[in-house]
């Protein structure tokens, strides 16, 4: 199915979750690259783990409405520095203007939505400083959660590891940056769940908000997506060998590769980055 840009009904009509509240699988969604015609194809996945491992949900449409307008922040689908109006998002997904106001309420919170009243809200642009500070905090959790997961990954934990990896190189050798950039995602969001620690996957990914645009911008660099690709390799090896300190070292220098490559997307897209 081809989705014009910004038309959000048509994510929300195809997932069934506009009006009351829904109990519903979440499945993964695709965005898979812009077309000739400056429409995107969306395309429903069925989770690769088995089912009886999936949970089922209550959305709202609150969390729905969140969760479209965030994945089209981090997408780029709503550029920074774009307005964000209020009753043409509400009449775009079929709701009220209530949940899509607690929806940028929400996003304001993570930095990825700026307010300002009696002008209007807008799609945050891309700040240094902010993008630094989230860095930090990215590295600091990252590093200790896998400290923990080399010190307690069984086979089972492994196994999932090596298959994102293989996923990785199949969307690699085709070219696929949204694919591979899920798969990144979930690469980390596997070994936070590796560490043991409730609810560490959602702080992570809550903390990584900030930087997700950058990262997902960056994969389009020519080698960036092969590099990226051989950094998790070697996490995952060193992770497989127990060695805790040198897994630990190889998180830290993969993170701040983004941060060496931040400054040159500054210098070629001004236009995405505040001052």
């Amino acid at each position: 199915m081809l989705l014009p840009k910004h038309s959000f009904k048509s994510v929300c009509n195809m997932l069934d979750v506009i009006g009351a509240e829904s109990n519903i699988l979440l499945y993964d969604l695709q965005t898979s690259r812009r077309s000739d015609s400056g429409s995107y194809e969306l395309q429903l996945r069925l989770p690769n783990r088995d089912f009886k491992e999936q949970k089922v949900v209550s959305v709202t449409r609150k969390d729905q409405v969140y969760s479209i307008l965030r994945q089209a922040i981090i997408s780029s689908q709503l550029a920074p520095g774009e307005a964000i109006r209020k009753e043409l998002v509400a009449a775009q997904l079929g709701v009220s203007r209530t949940p899509v106001s607690d929806a940028i309420n929400r996003l304001a919170d993570e930095g990825l939505v700026e307010i300002y009243p009696q002008t209007g809200t807008f799609v945050a642009r891309l700040w240094l400083d902010k993008i630094e500070t989230a860095q930090f905090v990215r590295v600091a959790l990252e590093t200790a959660a896998i400290r923990r997961t080399a010190e307690r990954a069984n086979p089972e934990a492994l196994g999932r590891f090596r298959q994102n990896l293989e996923d990785q190189r199949k969307a690699a050798n085709s070219r696929d940056f949204e694919q591979f950039y899920e798969l990144d995602e979930a690469l980390h969001d596997l070994i936070c769940d590796a560490a043991g620690l409730v609810g560490l996957r959602e702080i992570a990914s809550k903390e990584r908000s900030q930087i997700d645009r950058v990262r997902r911008l960056l994969l389009h660099y020519e080698a960036r997506m092969v590099e990226t690709l051989a950094e998790h390799e070697a996490i995952i090896s060193a992770i497989a060998d127990k060695d805790a300190d040198r897994a630990a070292a190889t998180m830290e220098a993969h993170i701040a590769q983004m941060g060496k490559m931040l400054l040159h997307l500054k210098i070629k897209r001004p236009e995405l980055f505040g001052s």
